[in-house]
């Protein structure tokens, strides 16, 4: 995500297919990421895809 100043993150939850969450750890290592940067990275990546097409 590309911001100007840190955002403080929160914990929340969600529910995951553990076969899904078990293939994000794996490309979160690969990436030498945390799930969480994936995660923001993935979610920042569908919504900036979504409005454009609006």
């Amino acid at each position: 995500m590309s911001e100007t100043k840190e955002e403080k993150r929160e914990a929340t939850s969600v529910k995951v297919k553990p076969s899904i969450w078990k293939e994000a750890k794996k490309q979160a290592i690969d990436e030498g990421k945390t799930v969480s940067e994936l995660m923001e990275d993935a979610i920042d990546t569908y919504i900036k895809e979504h409005r454009k097409r609006k």
